[in-house]
């Protein structure tokens, strides 16, 4: 708004030469990208061209200092011969998108920028520096003009920088104050903890007191004498008789040989009940070797793997899983839904690939880093999920089964859940550089999901992908994942080769969950892979281990 005591008239960039400005006026311009509320730049340099000498402009500029085209102003203003003095953000961009201001005075030679600015700093008031081939006015006004829009940019980055490093410093000082809380949690639980083992260790103490007194002779006189004058006339039959009990009883353990010791009985021993289990998992291919999966005994994988062995654990899916990493490309292999990290041992095992596997679930993801460790087998556990956006989620421990657990609410009957951090696929390999060439996913029902925030990685990368299909659980969202990528479908089962698929749907039997997404058509050595791999993982449990 124009406060109302305040002279002015709108006129056309066209109409600027008929308005007999003077040094006195300020000329107030639009330039922007908005046509019909901004005015074009060309249009306005040959507007500002028409002004005499010494008229001020206040041009407001509708770019974001980020986003603003320095060179078509720097043009602009070199046609216009305008000098900038100034160029600084605006706060408030109101109804028409203003975001910077530059004020700017129509010359006929470069002028000291302090002519300018009456609260310029000291120092300020240099020419710019001569540059050979620059005697026009233009490429000097270009100049000048640059290293003022150039303070615009870098003054708004260094306010940013400045605000980023205030942030960091409060956070550091949060950070620093919430240690400082804990420690002293730490100190007060540690004295608390000291002060009860004290009373504990007094009360006993005590009742040892109290029960050596009770036993004494000298009690037993003293509260029969009480009891006397308490009942005088009871008391004159009881105390002469209990009196000489306590006598004789003192003259009886003076008088008796010390009795031998005898042996301390100890308590029978109780079975120690197990809390883990150690399970040989034999490795296909090469006979003789074998991994030890240490883990709770409640865990399902390593509880089915010790009854049923390798074999028979998801018989149809390893052996394709085996022949997938032999046909796919360079690249690495990502166990995504590790569950204790069976999938990725076996990929680490079997090939010199680097192994990535995924699970959010600590009680898990500790036992797949103990089985890399253990068989120095060097694959990565990265402890988050994959989805379809980035952030942090829910994860519902199922009642009935860890291997059940999923960040689907309703999924399993769940009365327990954790949060956990969320990435899509495509921004951890941005994040990491890690290039994909096997997925094996298996996520408890959001398989879709992790798809979806795969489809970069599966435009760019093409990796080979084994994925669990439940029946009823999204089969349709996987088909929609899926199908603007061009791969080939098939149910992985018992049957070798498997037969392509026109349509995604899960085995309602719940034998075989599991399917290949397949890059190109397998040939035939992929066939005969599944094959040899199903066979290498009988003879493997056969053989002796070394």
């Amino acid at each position: 708004m124009v406060p109302g005591d305040l002279p002015y008239s709108a006129v056309a960039p066209a109409a600027v030469a008929d308005t007999a400005l003077t040094s006195d006026d300020l000329l107030l311009c639009l330039l922007g990208p908005r046509e019909g509320t901004h005015t074009p730049a060309a249009d306005l340099g040959r507007a500002l061209h028409a002004l005499p000498a010494g008229v001020k402009v206040l041009i407001l500029a509708g770019w974001s200092p980020e986003d603003f085209p320095q060179q078509v102003v720097l043009q602009m203003l070199a046609d216009g011969h305008c000098q900038l003095a100034d160029a600084v953000p605006v706060d408030s961009s109101g109804r028409y998108g203003m975001e910077v201001a530059l004020l700017a005075e129509r010359v006929e030679k470069i002028q000291p920028r302090r002519a300018h600015l009456a609260d310029a700093p000291a120092g300020d008031e240099a020419l710019p520096p001569d540059v050979p081939g620059a005697d026009q006015l233009p490429m000097q006004l270009w100049l000048a003009n640059q290293s003022v829009l150039g303070e615009l940019v870098t003054g708004t980055l260094l306010h940013r920088v400045h605000a980023l490093g205030d942030r960091v410093t409060q956070l550091t000082a949060q950070m620093a104050a919430a240690r400082e809380t804990v420690a002293e949690a730490k100190q007060t639980a540690a004295e608390a903890k000291a002060a009860k083992a004290a009373r504990d260790e007094d009360l006993t103490r005590a009742k040892k007191q109290i029960r050596s007194l009770k036993s004494s002779l000298t009690f037993r006189l003293g509260q029969t004498l009480v009891d006397g004058a308490r009942h005088p006339g009871k008391g004159v039959v009881t105390v002469p008789v209990t009196m000489a009990k306590i006598w004789r009883d003192r003259r009886a353990r003076t008088s008796a040989p010390e009795a031998a010791p005898q042996p301390v009985k100890q308590p029978a021993k109780q079975p120690v009940k197990a809390t883990h289990r150690s399970v040989p998992i034999p490795v296909p291919g090469k006979p003789g070797r074998a991994l030890t999966m240490t883990a709770p005994v409640d865990l399902m994988v390593p509880r089915k793997l010790a009854q049923n062995g390798l074999h028979a654990y998801e018989s149809s899916a390893v052996p394709c899983f085996l022949a997938a990493i032999g046909a796919a490309g360079p690249g690495a292999v990502l166990d995504i839904g590790a569950n204790v990290g069976l999938y990725a041992a076996l990929a680490a095992a079997c090939s010199d690939r680097e192994v990535v596997a995924f699970e959010p679930f600590p009680t898990l993801s500790e036992v797949a880093e103990r089985l890399s460790a253990d068989n120095d087998l060097n694959f990565r556990v990265e402890s988050i999920a994959l989805g379809s956006e980035t952030g942090q989620a829910t994860l519902y421990l199922s009642n009935s089964s860890d291997s059940s657990n999923s960040l689907a609410a309703g999924f399993r009957e769940s009365t327990r859940q954790i949060e956990v951090p969320v990435e899509t696929l495509d921004a951890y390999v941005r994040r990491t550089g890690v290039v994909p060439a096997v997925l094996k996913i298996d996520t408890e029902s959001t398989e879709p999901d992790v798809l979806f925030g795969s489809a970069e990685t599966l435009r760019d990368h093409r990796p080979w992908v084994l994925c669990e299909v439940l029946a009823g659980r999204g089969e349709d969202r996987l088909t929609e994942a899926m199908a603007p990528h061009g791969y080939h479908w098939f149910h992985i089962t018992s049957e070798v080769p498997y037969a392509p698929a026109q349509d995604i749907a899960g085995d309602r039997t719940y034998k075989d969950l599991m399917w290949l997404f397949a890059p190109e058509a397998p040939d035939e050595s992929f066939w005969a892979a599944v094959a040899a791999h199903r066979a290498s993982i009988v003879q493997a449990e056969q053989a002796p281990v070394g």
